[in-house]
Order: structure tokens, then C-alpha cells, then sequence
């Protein structure tokens, strides 16, 4: 398969799948953090902004976002999220 490029559509499944990795990493110690946030980060523009809400409500009630290397990992994810939402009109 080497060379093949694969096209996976973004559709509200894998929309679901994204939340599912989200919640699975924050609070993680692990590099699982900066792999989930740099997948997600560039599919932001083309997401649903009901999942974007559910995505920036997670990480505010988060109890924990792991270590500081992963705090910095979440608050450039939600500040990306937050930007979105805001230029859809979704947040004041």
C-alpha cells in the first residue's frame, strides 16, 4: 500500500469518531494528545459546529488536560475551535 493515498470522507460518523478521540486523550500523559490535536486541528474549517460546541465544551469542563506539554497542545486546539465558532457567529 505504500504510495496509495486514502480519502476519508468527513462526514458526521467520523465527526463522532473525533469527539470519541478527544475525550479519549485530554487529561492523557501521553504523545496520544499532540497526535489527536494535530489530526483534528486542520479538519476544523469543514466540521459541524454542533460537534466544534461539543468539542470547546469538553475541554472547559475538562478536570484535567495532563501535563503542560498537553495543556499547550488543548489551548491551541480550543483557541482554534473558539476562533471558528466565533467567525460562524456561534460565540459573541
Amino acid at each position: 500500500m505504500a504510495g496509495k493515498v486514502r480519502k476519508v470522507e468527513l462526514n458526521e460518523d467520523l465527526q463522532h469518531m473525533l469527539i470519541s478521540a478527544v475525550r479519549y486523550a485530554m487529561g492523557r500523559r501521553t504523545y496520544v494528545v499532540s497526535w489527536t490535536v494535530s489530526y483534528i486541528m486542520p479538519l476544523i474549517p469543514d466540521m459541524d459546529t454542533k460537534v466544534l460546541t461539543v468539542m470547546k465544551r469538553d475541554y472547559e469542563e475538562a478536570p484535567s488536560l495532563g501535563d503542560a506539554c498537553d495543556k499547550q497542545d488543548w489551548d491551541r486546539f480550543y483557541d482554534v475551535v473558539f476562533t471558528e465558532l466565533k467567525k460562524r457567529g456561534e460565540i459573541v
